[in-house]
């Protein structure tokens, strides 16, 4: 009940968990799973809550469909199905894209020297797609970036 009063878990960690607490203890994997059983039987213990909570922690922190997809595969649960349940109306990764470009360059702009400038382009592409976001999410706001720049040094 510990375990649970911190967070959601999902069933699989819960026996894991488990294991390692009380693994000199009891020895037999039955008595994990019954436990598990139980706890999902009494409502306590829910894989979809779980992935639903999971999917909600991971977009609000700045990850892309694809680490999202990636992080709750780990974890063992449908990503499909915890993006439905955490986001009814569906997740719009280009504006998620623009909010965590946002908050890490915040209209930084580019160097003036084009040498520099790519550069700092790929560095931005690189850890937009270090957070799991495709291409498509992202370039249009390194080319918006970059266009205004070489506006301004007309």
């Amino acid at each position: 009940m510990d375990l649970l009063a911190r967070r959601e878990h999902s069933s699989q960690e819960m026996i894991t968990k488990l294991k390692r607490r009380f693994r000199k203890r009891l020895e037999g994997d039955d008595l994990y799973h019954a436990v598990a059983d139980e706890l999902i039987a009494d409502g306590l213990l829910s894989d979809a809550r779980y992935a639903s909570s999971m999917a909600r922690q991971l977009v609000n922190r700045g990850c892309g469909p694809k680490k999202l997809s990636f992080e709750l595969r780990q974890k063992g649960c449908d990503p499909d199905s915890a993006v439905d349940a955490a986001f009814p109306d569906g997740v719009d990764w280009f504006a998620r894209a623009e909010d965590v470009y946002e908050r890490k360059f915040g209209g930084r702009p580019f160097p003036s020297d084009w040498d520099s400038k790519q550069k700092d382009r790929a560095k931005r592409g690189r850890f937009m797609a270090s957070r799991g976001f495709s291409p498509s999410h992202f370039v249009h706001l390194l080319e918006a970036t970059s266009d205004e720049m070489d506006e301004q040094d007309l």
